[in-house]
């Protein structure tokens, strides 16, 4: 009989799939409790926003898009409190999350997090809340935030291989393939998990495979986008070629002005995020948002030169021209399954428990077929 006939009727006569059990099984063990980790902490982000909204010191102002402080009134305000510390970047209010947020680094080298009243700009000092603290749990780990991308890269190249094998491992033979698409209920309790296991591995598959390539791509996203350009070329998705900024130049720009060069550049815009705000470096770099303040896939980003006001370069980066800027533009949502309203962010939140739920069954299996045996004896 030839291997796809074999692989087709018996595949469990494969030494290949055997081997790919033994990586199937030992890279799933080995990281189990970094999968339930991952996926408790990223269902709980998908609520980011919201959640964020909870933690604001009260006796803010009201909200109101039409009538909210100026971002010279707010840093003038943040640096009358605090007057050596530099800026590092300002988010705008929103109807999620009604607060200026600012990055801040404050003397001998310490970051911190600031909130600012919408209206009157006043800012308050806050700690990293518990939000905050999953957030760069589930992003770096903890650890210093490149290498804690990558970490995460190459935990999310591991979950690839999972998904690759589990595949492989899922198919049971020609004839009784369609027991993996369901759980029968009124097996034993190990039926019952193993059935969960194979079935809930089949029906989020995409999902799960997307989660592990944009993990990969967070981290190592230029090797990931060389990859995609030499299957696909990209053509909007590389950031565009900025000019060299003012070099040796004495003095900065009023920030009004920063702020006047980046509504000019992107005239249909509201400014959602502006970096460099204490004008400290040399290039600044404006978040401009086509829709609602803070969703990203409409947004323009503009270069600024901090010396002169110059446009160094403008990246629109909606726009799409090839497979390859969609495959991109696509990582960010369908990791993360924000910004299509609440309904969505329900189904991700869910699914996202996917993988914690694979990785118990997945103990959970290995107990019944291994450990338990192993202790009876």
């Amino acid at each position: 009989m030839s291997f796809l006939a074999t692989f087709r009727d018996y595949p469990r006569r494969l030494w290949i799939r055997r081997a790919l059990f033994q990586i199937h099984l030992w890279a799933g063990l080995l990281l189990s409790l970094y999968w339930i980790v991952i996926s408790l902490s990223g269902s709980v982000l998908v609520f980011e926003d919201e959640l964020t909204s909870t933690t604001l010191p009260s006796g803010l102002s009201a909200f109101d898009a039409n009538h909210t402080a100026a971002i010279p009134q707010v840093i003038a305000a943040f640096h009358q409190q605090h007057p050596d510390a530099v800026v590092d970047l300002i988010t705008v209010p929103t109807k999620t999350v009604p607060a200026f947020q600012l990055n801040v680094h404050l003397p001998f080298g310490r970051a911190q997090r600031f909130v600012a009243d919408p209206l009157t700009g006043r800012s308050y000092q806050q700690g990293r809340t518990w939000v905050q603290w999953v957030h760069d749990l589930h992003v770096s780990l903890l650890l210093n935030v490149n290498y804690g991308l990558q970490v995460n890269a190459v935990g999310a190249a591991v979950l690839l291989l999972l998904v690759l094998t589990g595949i492989v491992l899922w198919w049971s033979g020609i004839r009784s393939w369609t027991r993996g698409l369901r759980v029968n209920l009124r097996a034993n309790w190990r039926r019952i998990n193993f059935d969960l296991h194979n079935a809930i591995g089949f029906w989020t598959l995409i999902l799960v495979f997307w989660w592990a390539f944009s993990g990969v791509y967070f981290g190592f996203y230029k090797q990931v986008a060389t990859v995609v350009n030499a299957v696909t070329p990209l053509r909007n998705m590389r950031p565009p070629v900025a000019l060299a900024p003012s070099i040796g130049t004495v003095g900065r720009l009023p920030l009004e002005q920063v702020l006047e060069v980046a509504q000019s550049a992107s005239p249909r815009a509201k400014l959602y995020s502006l970096s460099n705000v204490s004008l400290t470096e040399p290039v600044v770099y404006a978040s401009m948002d086509l829709r609602k303040p803070g969703n990203f896939l409409y947004r323009d980003i503009v270069q600024i030169d901090a010396a002169d006001g110059r446009v160094l370069s403008v990246w629109h980066y909606s726009d799409k021209h090839s497979l390859g800027d969609w495959i991109l533009w696509l990582m960010h949502p369908l990791h993360f399954g924000t910004l299509w309203g609440t309904t969505i962010k329900v189904i991700w939140a869910a699914l996202g428990l996917s993988l914690a739920l694979l990785a118990i069954t997945g103990l959970l299996m290995y107990w019944n077929r291994v450990l338990r045996r192993l202790l009876q004896r």
